[in-house]
């Protein structure tokens, strides 16, 4: 061919000149095709919305008898907001060997659930672990629900435990920077040293040995972490040697290989320079072919193109302000757009702490009231905190993560990391640089390459928003259906038409043990009782599978004779049978707030109680300032006083304007549901305004059935998933404030709904106390998506 070539006549300079530019745009044109190609997965991979959920337990180990209480958070994975359209979160406790002990669906009500389980005869002494996740999160490999390990003590198995006996054998991993070791340049390794159990092994001194007998000496932090540099040569032989527990252990690391690229990362608080470095031997091969290195988040995408040329290094800077806040993930590509090798990068600027000032206590005959400043914070939008309030020495809370660690680093890399609450409490130049150490050890993120490229989620998994049914009509001609009212859901009617014998009904809220209640509407709108099949989604909690291995609890748990007596004086059946009472007031509180919201005035529910002392409308209207008389065969209703006195009220019964005012006489009260009264009329369109005000009558026709069932009219279905409502804590009380016990695993207060007050602080009350100090550990976010995690000591006296 090239003598071909040199046997043709010469071409003119020209067409050279034409066909090297040709070159130059094609080059060009194909890297920019191929980095279309990356971006394209890239958005396609991470277009679904993400949760991501954090959990604040009151306790990491309880003791056989008390609550474990939680407040969660789900946030919006990209913007780090409270999420607001997530509804249904399922938490569950399953035993060490995976089997589910307990499981619930709780309510999210703007980005903020709450909930407990009761530790109580399904329980024995050992390691559980807690989960709190979406349907949604099923859709996705990274690790965006919350799980947390937690320990069960039984004191009458328990007693006098002997600690847990582990071998000395440790576990060693050599994390090359970037993934790859390269010979015959320098390489950045980073060491992680644990035990059995999988802890770090702190300040362990350790030596890097060849078969030339050179040295490196380097050394674990207090979580087993360290990195050491050296430039491994062809052919050589390295080893590490350690010394732990007295006996020497030696651990081969795997040799460097020949060829390739190897990536270090260095950070200069303003500056993150990346060096993409290789050998001699490789320069030949890759010298001017296009390489990138992409930076994301999970959500933000970008690319920085550079080459090799006579250079053995190639060193980019990228400032501060071109990153993303929190985890940024480095990804070099080759001119194939396959992956060679990834660092991960923290950047803390741009979160927002919230830090409380000094506590005040003010002291009453029976109880404490404790004010946290917390200045900055817009007071008037929803703000959401929990703390749990525990003895100043507790050994009762030992998270690996608070909220930040859970929000903005562990949903991105794939191991999971030991005490991640420490790198965002105190926050110091050296915790940044302990981070970074770390993020060298977790080599690939949780965003697998090979997924985005081949392997994108789909919503097989539905995103969920209350629950929902499919009806199916069973040998009915009828085309009209009553859905009738609950505390949550309004009263529907489904019409369907001819030849249809489906309907669905999405977005029910139903809690504890309400039941679906429908019935068939006639041609003159009498009802009569349905026979429908009603198809439930969800009908059950799903389990989910994708979570990574998770730590146990740190401490050993130690007893000692003192405990051999009984030391909670109630057990948790007690508090269950005191729950039931409390859960009717709050269920009627509840939907009173939830009614309140959507009109004017006040709101009166009622109950089997009032439905009793109020016989017919008439006794009750006289109580909420209204006279009520009968004159010339007509019945009167007027306002006794204030503004628009003695003028008369807009009545509704369920929306519909009564016009005379006699079909209220002797109205009889048992099936109202409950009554509006806006005395001013305001809001209620002209109508209602200078009158005597507005009141409105909502009536549910199954409360006389439901006291009356051989008379029902109605069809009454089981839900076989329903949320469960949230109950009330109550704080164990134990036979001695001074033991041990008490001062190491004792409860105080759990607050899980807590907001700001007027002046701007976090204030609740505990009972009064006998030690002078207490410990709270505080979790929330505020509505500039500010975070706060604290644990602060307060002193009583």
């Amino acid at each position: 061919m090239c003598l071909n070539i040199l046997a043709k006549p010469l071409i003119s300079k020209t067409y050279w000149l034409t066909f090297l530019i040709s070159l130059i745009f094609l080059a060009c044109f194909s890297q920019n095709t191929s980095t279309d190609n990356l971006e394209k997965s890239f958005v396609e991979y991470t277009q679904l919305p993400r949760d991501i959920v954090y959990t604040h337990l009151n306790k990491s180990v309880y003791i056989k008898g008390e609550t474990l209480a939680f407040n969660a958070y789900v946030f919006d994975k990209n913007d780090k907001r409270l999420s607001k359209f997530t509804t249904n979160l399922y938490c569950s406790i399953a035993d060490e060997n995976g089997k589910t002990i307990k499981s619930k669906m709780v309510l999210v009500n703007e980005g903020v659930a709450n909930g407990s389980f009761s530790v109580d005869s399904l329980f024995t002494s050992g390691n559980y672990v807690f989960k709190a996740y979406t349907n949604w999160m099923k859709n996705f490999d990274e690790q965006n629900l919350y799980i947390q390990n937690i320990k069960v003590i039984d004191p009458e198995i328990e007693s006098n435990v002997i600690p847990k006996v582990i071998s000395s054998k440790l576990d060693a991993q050599f994390l090359p920077e970037g993934g790859h070791l390269l010979a015959n340049t320098e390489n950045t390794v980073g060491v992680v040293i644990k035990d059995e159990l999988g802890f770090g092994i702190p300040n362990l001194e350790c030596q890097l040995l060849n078969n030339n007998n050179g040295v490196i000496n380097f050394k674990t932090n207090q979580f087993g972490i360290g990195k050491f540099m050296f430039i491994p040569e062809e052919g050589k032989k390295y080893e590490v040697s350690m010394k732990f527990e007295g006996k020497k252990q030696i651990f081969i690391i795997d040799s460097a290989e020949l060829s390739g690229v190897t990536l270090s990362l260095g950070d200069f608080y303003g500056k993150v320079a990346l060096r993409i470095s290789t050998n001699k031997s490789t320069l030949r091969y890759i010298r001017k072919q296009p390489y990138k290195i992409t930076i994301h988040n999970g959500f933000e995408f970008k690319t920085i193109f550079f080459e090799f040329k006579e250079d053995l290094h190639v060193t980019k800077y990228i400032n501060y302000d071109d990153l993303s806040t929190g985890i940024n993930i480095f990804t070099v590509f080759n001119e194939n757009n396959s992956p060679l090798l990834e660092r991960l990068f923290f950047k803390y600027d741009g979160i927002n702490f919230m830090h409380t000032n000094e506590a005040t206590s003010k002291k009453s005959l029976d109880s404490m009231e404790i004010s946290l400043p917390l200045k900055d914070v817009d007071k008037s939008l929803p703000n959401h905190f929990s703390i749990s309030v525990l003895p100043e020495g507790t050994k009762s809370y030992n998270h690996h993560h608070n909220i930040i660690s859970s929000t903005f680093l562990q949903p991105y890399v794939n191991g999971f990391i030991e005490n991640a609450t420490y790198y965002f409490t105190d926050i110091s130049r050296r915790k940044q640089y302990e981070l970074d150490n770390l993020l060298l050890t977790q080599g690939w993120s949780s965003y697998d390459w090979n997924k985005i490229f081949y392997n994108p989620p789909s919503s097989s998994f539905e995103f969920e928003t209350g629950i929902s049914f499919k009806a199916t009509v069973n040998n009915s001609k009828t085309l009209k259906y009553v859905m009738y009212p609950s505390s949550f859901n309004d009263l529907e009617i489904f019409e369907i038409t001819e030849g249809i014998n489906t309907f669905e009904k999405k977005e029910l809220f139903p809690f504890d043990d309400e039941k679906i209640r429908l019935s068939e509407v006639k041609k003159n709108d009498k009802t009569k009782k349905s026979s429908i099949y009603l198809q439930f989604n969800p009908s059950t909690i799903p389990d989910i599978e994708n979570y990574t291995k998770i730590l146990p609890l740190k401490e050993t748990v130690f007893f000692d004779s003192e405990l051999l007596q009984p030391f909670l004086q109630t057990s948790w059946t007690e508090y269950e049978q005191l729950n039931e009472v409390i859960i009717e007031v709050d269920k009627i509180q509840d939907r009173i707030e939830k009614l309140q919201k959507s009109i004017y005035g006040r709101v009166d529910v009622f109950d089997d109680t009032k439905r009793k002392n109020y016989i017919d409308f008439e006794t009750y209207i006289r109580t909420k300032g209204y006279n009520v008389f009968h004159f010339n065969g007509d019945f009167v209703i007027s306002k006794l006083g204030g503004l628009n006195r003695n003028k008369s009220p807009i009545v509704y019964i369920d929306n519909r304007l009564i016009l005379d005012y006699n079909e209220l006489s002797f109205y009889n009260m048992s099936i109202v549901d409950y009554i509006t009264i806006n005395e001013t009329g305001f809001g209620e369109t002209f109508r209602g305004e200078g009158t005597g005000g507005v009141i409105k009558i909502f009536t549910d026709p199954t409360i006389f059935n439901k006291n009356n069932p051989e008379l029902s009219s109605f069809q009454e279905i089981d839900i076989p998933l329903t949320f469960e409502t949230s109950k009330t804590f109550y704080t164990p009380k134990y036979n001695s404030y001074q033991s041990r016990f008490y001062k190491e695993f004792g409860v105080i207060k759990w607050l899980p709904k807590l907001s700001l007050d007027e002046n701007g602080n976090i204030s609740f009350k505990i009972g009064n106390q006998e030690g002078p100090n207490i410990k709270l550990f505080i979790e929330g976010t505020a509505n500039d998506g500010s975070f706060i995690s604290e644990i602060k000591t307060v002193n009583l006296e």
